[in-house]
C-alpha cells in the first residue's frame, strides 16, 4: 500500500510538473530533464513510471477524467461528463492555448477521444435491451458522439474559450441526446425499406411512350 502511494504521488508530482512547464512553452520542446528537474525527482524514476512524456501525458488525460467521473457521478444524469470537462479546459484556458501551438493538443484530444469513446460504448451497452439490434452500433454511436465533443472542444479553445462552457455543452448536449435516441432506435431484422422517392412528373414538350 505504502508504495502504492508513493507511486501515485510520484505520478502526481511529474504530471504537476509538466503542467507547469506547459504554460510557458510548448509541448514538443519540453524534455524529460526538465520534467524531472521541475519535480525534482530522479530520471531513473521517472522511467521507472512512464517510458516518455508523451505517455506521462496520456497517464494524466486517463487520470483527470477519472476524477471528473467520479466528481459528476452522484448526479447519474448524463453519459459523459461533458461540462466538468469542459470547466476543467476553460480553468485552464491558457495552457490549452499554448498546447495547441504543436502536437501536445493532439495527443490530448486523441488520448480523450479513446477514453471517452470506451466510457461511452460501456454506458450506451447498458441502455440496450436485452435482443435488440440498435439502428447504430453502440461501439460507432459512441466514437460519432465523442467525436462531436471533441470537435466542439478544439473549436472551442481555437477561439480563446470565450463562450461560457455551458453554452458548448448545451449545443453538444442538444446533439448528442438526438444521436442516442436515432442510435439506439430499435431496428426490426425485418423492417422494409423506404420507399422509393417519387420522380417529379415530366413536362410537356418531351416525348412519351405510346
Amino acid at each position: 500500500m505504502k508504495t502504492d502511494r508513493r507511486s501515485l504521488r510520484t505520478r502526481q508530482m511529474l504530471m504537476g510538473a509538466m503542467v507547469d512547464l506547459m504554460r510557458s512553452k510548448r509541448y514538443d520542446s519540453i524534455t524529460v530533464q526538465e520534467i524531472t528537474d521541475q519535480a525534482n525527482i530522479g530520471r531513473s524514476t521517472f522511467y521507472a513510471h512512464f517510458t516518455d512524456k508523451d505517455d506521462l501525458l496520456v497517464d494524466g488525460v486517463h487520470r483527470m477524467l477519472a476524477g471528473l467521473t467520479t466528481a459528476t457521478a452522484a448526479t447519474g444524469r448524463h453519459l459523459l461528463p461533458s461540462l466538468a470537462l469542459l470547466h476543467h479546459i476553460g480553468a485552464q484556458a491558457d495552457m490549452y492555448q499554448v498546447l495547441a501551438r504543436g502536437r501536445g493538443l493532439h495527443l490530448f484530444m486523441t488520448a480523450l477521444e479513446d477514453e471517452l469513446t470506451t466510457m461511452l460504448t460501456e454506458r450506451l451497452t447498458a441502455r440496450l435491451a436485452a435482443d435488440t439490434t440498435p439502428a447504430v452500433p453502440p461501439p460507432l454511436l459512441a466514437a460519432m458522439i465523442v467525436g462531436m465533443l471533441t470537435t466542439a472542444i478544439r473549436a472551442w479553445v481555437g477561439g480563446g474559450c470565450t463562450e461560457p462552457a455551458e453554452d458548448i455543452d448545451r449545443m453538444f448536449r442538444t446533439a448528442a441526446v438526438a444521436a442516442v435516441r436515432a442510435g439506439l432506435r430499435h431496428t426490426p431484422p425485418d423492417e422494409p425499406p423506404d420507399p422509393p422517392t417519387r420522380q417529379p412528373a415530366q413536362r410537356g414538350g418531351q416525348h412519351r411512350p405510346a
